[in-house]
């Protein structure tokens, strides 16, 4: 009689913690799949009033229009930066979006052999191409082109998302 208690005892404990692993599984299981989110549940990803959120990123898009340089400093007086656009898929969305209009990004280069970079001095991995032979590059109708840096065009400034607390 005491055999069968303590193997059912052990059958209870092997299940226990069987049961455990599996709730312990299944969130990280989630998480795999589908990738958590970087806010907690009680805040949500946000942008502030008037940008636009797209891809974990927050965009201002200009109305006036300011040489590359210039655009550099006021996307920073905004806390963001000359846009940076990781993906082919991504400048294509801004391409329809700003069709007729030329918006500079973060990308340029000292002379006209030399690899691009974006504002941080990172190396451009070369994801879509830049058309033209100009040192600061821009998004027109047709994709990213380049021209010269003094030139006046709209901007396109980014910083990643931030959460802010809801209700």
């Amino acid at each position: 009689c005491q055999v069968v208690i303590h193997k059912s005892r052990k059958i209870t404990i092997v299940l226990g913690v069987i049961a455990i692993l599996i709730l312990a599984i299944i969130p990280l299981t989630v998480c795999i799949i589908k990738p958590c989110l970087p806010c907690h549940s009680t805040v949500s990803a946000a942008c502030p009033d008037f940008w636009i959120g797209y891809r974990r990123k927050c965009f201002y898009v200009s109305k006036e229009e300011r040489n590359w340089y210039l655009s550099l400093k006021i996307c920073s007086s905004l806390n963001a930066s000359l846009a940076v656009i990781d993906t082919q898929k991504e400048l294509d969305f801004w391409v329809e979006i700003f069709t007729p209009f030329h918006y500079w990004f973060g990308l340029s280069r000292g002379e006209i052999n030399q690899l691009w970079k974006w504002f941080n001095d990172t190396e451009f991995k070369n994801q879509f191409a830049v058309r033209g032979e100009g040192f600061c590059a821009y998004i027109d109708g047709k994709g990213a082109s380049s021209t010269t840096c003094s030139m006046e065009k709209r901007f396109l400034c980014s910083r990643p998302e931030s959460c802010s607390k809801s209700g």
